[in-house]
């Protein structure tokens, strides 16, 4: 059995970027949509039509959430694919940035999509039909894995998210039928680094030159890095057919999307491999040789 070519997608953050790349291609691959911004105005680029449904949500506030969600189950009598798309940056010295700027970044990356899952769970095991279940797609960067001066909140906020998604998807009933997938762009050319990024004076200890902030504003503004970057439209569509596609292929935990990805994540591997070699004495003195029992458990099968 394919994929349902009925199937419902919930997008949030559709109106621009990536978020509006992956309605699209949902869209043009005949599903049916519903596009979430916090402006439904912003929602021009998706046609006024029966399969597309358009919602105004802002991610911060559970009533909203819980009313979209409703209104997308009223509408097309179930959801079975959710994107969490919606997010912004927040770039700074971390000493020069407010409590108050933290837990908004916080609430909009991290919070917002965990109250979202959570009711797409009910959804998919209550409302679907029985087994059908329905697919989570978290919309992470390589932020969520490597951290990069200069974006402290924004890296907890994903790291968050990557954290919950793992062990959430741990607890799901196999009959139930329910996937998740993380996916990890890295550099993508979008207007994110120029309107989706809240971006703090800078602290006058840190703004010189040669700061590693600095050197990071230095590549992201340079015209020659950003050619090297993904275009929307192709991860776009590595989401939208890997999805589809997973009755033939299981979905990866994460999903990397552009070159630089991969030479980032195992760098940090390896980095992590050879401090836990040359620290392995140390800490096995801490507790006796084990943990096989926890590994199993841990396995998700």
């Amino acid at each position: 059995m394919g994929f349902d070519p009925n199937s419902v997608w919930f997008i949030t953050g559709a109106s621009s970027g990536l978020g509006k790349s992956i309605a699209l291609a949902a869209y043009e691959s005949g599903y049916q949509i519903v596009a979430t911004a916090r402006s439904v105005d912003s929602l021009s680029h998706l046609p006024n039509e029966p399969r597309v449904l358009k919602l105004s949500l802002n991610v911060t506030s559970p009533e909203q959430i819980d009313s979209s969600l409703t209104a997308a189950v009223a509408h097309f009598g179930q959801v079975n694919v959710v994107v969490n798309n919606a997010g912004y940056g927040l770039r700074g010295d971390t000493e020069a940035i407010s409590d108050e700027d933290a837990r908004q970044q916080i609430e909009t990356n991290f919070w917002g999509p965990v109250r979202i899952t959570r009711g797409a769970l009910r959804i998919f095991r209550e409302v679907n039909p029985v087994g059908k279940g329905g697919t989570i797609a978290q919309i992470s960067s390589v932020g969520g894995w490597v951290g990069f001066p200069g974006n402290a909140f924004y890296h907890a906020s994903k790291f968050a998210l990557e954290g919950f998604t793992e062990s959430v998807a741990k607890e799901m009933d196999p009959s139930w039928n329910i996937k998740f997938l993380i996916a990890v762009p890295g550099g993508v050319r979008t207007n994110f680094a120029a309107t989706s990024v809240q971006a703090i004076a800078r602290h006058p200890a840190y703004d010189t030159p040669s700061s590693p902030l600095s050197q990071i504003l230095n590549y992201i503004n340079d015209p020659g890095s950003q050619k090297t970057w993904s275009h929307p439209d192709i991860c776009a569509r590595l989401l939208v057919d890997t999805v589809v596609s997973q009755e033939q292929r299981p979905l990866p935990i994460r999903l990397l999307m552009g070159a630089e990805t991969i030479p980032l994540i195992e760098s940090d591997i390896e980095r992590t491999l050879l401090e836990m070699r040359e620290w392995k004495a140390e800490t096995e003195r801490c507790s006796p040789r084990g943990g096989a029992k926890l590994q199993t458990l841990n396995s998700g099968k």
